[in-house]
């Protein structure tokens, strides 16, 4: 009984150590067509994009950390060079076009010549120079008996005219008003420069009245400016002081300034106050 069982335990322990030759084949069998298997798709792979088994390792383990850096630097560097050069291509594309778009739409000129047999000929404008000092210059003041007006209403409604006045605009105010004589005096300021002062007057000449100089200024040189259309006689009193005389229609003017340059009292005169008399007493 003891001599079977001992049979029985060794025919079990040979079962366990040797494998059966039939089971052996088939699991290697298995293994090859997996490792067959593997081969072909990393074929694949490479066939697919080749630069996957330049740059990709199939062993991590043999891939260091410095190694990752540099492959990654490499990949960022290529795609970068790749974006520029697609970037100047579409550029190059773009810039291209638009020429031949400018070249379609350009239409040589014509220029047109306008022969006018009838043009007359243009003169030069003559400039006012700054006329000469007088020696001696006496002011006399045709308002002996003049009456100080509390405002514009009041002067006007005593003369019976309108006065010619400075708007407000210009950067001059109305400083005191005088009536005397028929004669209406507006004494303006300059309101950013206290110093510079002005004085308008205005005089109505009855029918048949001859032309007379309302200005008060006797001795100095005239000089005479034509340039507005309109005659206009302006001198120097002294280095702070000038002044201009004129008619339009039926009215006198005068108007004589303080602390004022020629250049600007010649301009105020001949572009704003020449100017609005002519607009406004104009004989109808």
């Amino acid at each position: 009984m003891k001599f079977r069982k001992k049979i029985a335990m060794l025919m079990i322990l040979a079962m366990i150590q040797i494998p059966f030759p039939t089971y052996a084949a088939e699991e290697d069998k298995e293994l090859s067509l997996i490792a067959a298997e593997q081969e072909r798709e990393e074929e694949q792979l490479g066939e697919i994009n080749p630069a996957l088994t330049e740059n990709i390792s199939t062993d991590p383990t043999k891939e260091t950390d410095k190694d990752k850096k540099e492959r990654k630097k490499k990949l960022k560097q290529t795609r970068k060079e790749k974006e520029k050069e697609n970037q100047r291509k579409l550029k190059e594309a773009a810039d291209k076009k638009s020429d031949e778009k400018k070249t379609k739409d350009i239409k040589p000129r014509e220029e047109t010549v306008i022969i006018d047999a009838d043009e007359p000929e243009i003169k030069p404008v003559p400039q006012i120079t700054e006329p000469e000092p007088p020696q001696t210059v006496e002011i006399v003041s045709t308002l002996d008996q003049k009456i100080s007006y509390a405002n514009f209403t009041e002067v006007a409604s005593a003369v019976k005219f309108i006065p010619l006045y400075m708007p407000r605009k210009s950067g001059y105010e109305i400083t005191s008003l005088y009536a005397g004589q028929g004669i209406a005096e507006v004494r303006y300021g300059r309101r950013w420069e206290p110093t510079v002062s002005l004085t308008v007057r205005t005089y109505r000449r009855a029918d048949g009245e001859e032309l007379q100089d309302i200005s008060g200024v006797q001795g100095v040189k005239w000089r005479v400016d034509t340039t507005t259309g309109t005659t206009i006689y302006i001198a120097k009193i002294s280095e702070t002081q000038h002044v201009a005389a004129w008619a339009v229609g039926h009215y006198t003017f005068s108007a004589q300034s303080e602390n004022l340059s020629f250049a600007g009292f010649h301009s105020l005169v001949a572009d704003e106050l020449v100017e609005l008399s002519t607009h406004y007493y104009l004989d109808l």
